[in-house]
């Protein structure tokens, strides 16, 4: 079997995938107990639906080996020229009577080199399979890995609606002490009880957004019972890796080790060689005998006799020429040519998105840093401040805590956009990248 039809190739594919996620999986672990990245990753690739696509690589070596056995010899045993009228006698002689057996054997699978051009095919056919095999875990992993971040996302965006409702509970408690004492105007109550509000919105928002990514993944993990027990540990704030390739650079690693392209050009030579097999079965199927016969001979006064017999039985190919087959043949090989020049275009512009949309969501998450979240905070602290003194509108101090709450969600955002733009480019090019 060609060299690309072997196992390890899924085998380091899947080991190639785990290994991509080394600088990834430092956000994927955490103090906490949880399911990390790692875990998930296993759980998933150990999914039924997986386990399913692998048998297609062995129904494709079974095909090999129905493609690899020899025919079988055929065994024909007659009793000819018995008596149907009347006895057979000296006087009036028939027959005689005889038994024949024979073995007749097909000759055309190794004359014509049909058996060969037939295995070629099916070889081909599990190399596809494989390939094939090994795209649906590229495509597994991509998945999994984004869920597993989107939880994470949801659960800092949940943990930041509930710090805000905390924090504008604490000031509407203030203010309501303050003006049941007179000290502060009623209105600054309401403003703060309608921003409380628009809080635990958000908070609710955000708590449906969770249950929503957690069962995402539970159904990837393939794990039973509520969604609500699943818990992951991991964190997205975590440092931000190097650029990715360029286009051109990228195109050519991606064309080279995209499972699902080597599976296409596996497909294409699996045409091409199937129109081989459908050439070589226009020419005669063609067999040779071998046969014994011996003749009851006694009753018309003759010793019987035992003769043997060689024949060769060639088909005239006068009308079938496997037409037909040829043509179907043909055209399926130039209709995979064109499905992988397609495949080739498309994979051409993933790859140019899948840059562009890593290098843009770097650059957010780069400028997006720690310090903009400890501004926001300090600013909010020194309106809250001012206000207590006098010295600040209610309506600036509520404009600072909701920029705050912008910001963090907008750190939250980079950070998990640049993780999903990663796993997105990763996938793209079938390995893991980065300049």
């Amino acid at each position: 079997m060609i060299e690309c039809h072997r196992t390890w190739e899924i085998i380091a594919f899947t080991a190639l995938a785990f290994a991509s996620t080394a600088l990834s999986s430092r956000g994927a672990r955490g103090d906490a107990t949880g399911l990390t990245l790692e875990q998930a990753l296993e759980l998933s690739l150990a999914n039924p639906s997986l386990l399913a696509a692998r048998e297609a690589v062995v129904q494709a070596r079974a095909e090999v080996e129905t493609a690899s056995a020899i025919p079988n010899p055929s065994l024909g045993i007659e009793v000819g020229m018995l008596p149907l009228s009347r006895q057979y006698t000296v006087e009036k002689p028939g027959g005689p009577p005889e038994l024949a057996g024979g073995i007749s054997y097909p000759l055309d699978w190794l004359l014509f080199g049909k058996r060969s051009a037939a295995i070629a095919a099916a070889e081909h056919g599990v190399g596809a399979s494989e390939n094939e095999y090994a795209d649906v875990v590229r495509q597994r992993i991509a998945e999994t890995k984004t869920s597993f971040y989107e939880v994470l996302e949801a659960e800092a965006l949940l943990g930041a609606a509930q710090q805000a409702v905390a924090d504008l509970g604490r000031v509407e408690a203030a203010i309501r002490k303050a003006t049941s004492s007179g000290g502060r105007p009623q209105v600054d109550l309401q403003r703060v009880l309608l921003e409380l509000q628009s809080a635990k919105r958000e908070e609710r928002l955000a708590r449906s957004a969770l249950a929503s990514a957690r069962a995402g993944l539970q159904v990837l993990v393939g794990k039973t019972g509520p969604a609500s027990s699943l818990e992951v540990s991991g964190s997205l704030d975590v440092p931000i890796e190097g650029n990715p390739l360029a286009v051109e650079e990228a195109f050519a690693i991606a064309s080279k080790h995209r499972p699902d392209i080597a599976a296409l050009r596996n497909i294409v030579t699996k045409a091409q060689k199937e129109a081989t097999v459908e050439r070589r079965n226009a020419w005669p199927e063609t067999s040779m005998s071998l046969g014994v016969a011996h003749q009851f001979q006694h009753s018309i006064g003759a010793p019987d006799v035992t003769a043997y017999g060689i024949g060769l039985e060639v088909g005239l190919p006068l009308f079938d020429r496997n037409q037909g087959g040829r043509t179907r043949a043909a055209s399926a090989a130039l209709q995979t040519t064109h499905e992988l020049t397609a495949a080739l275009a498309q994979l051409r512009a993933e790859i140019e998105q899948a840059v562009q949309e890593l290098a843009m969501a770097r650059e957010n998450a780069i400028e997006m840093t720690q310090t903009d979240l400890e501004l926001a905070s300090q600013v909010s602290k020194s309106f809250s401040t001012s206000y207590e003194a006098g010295g600040m509108p209610l309506l600036d101090v509520l404009d600072a805590e909701r920029s705050l709450r912008e910001t963090y969600r907008a750190y939250i955002a980079t950070r998990a956009e640049y993780w999903r733009a990663l796993i997105r480019y990763e996938a793209a090019l079938g390995r893991k990248v980065l300049l």
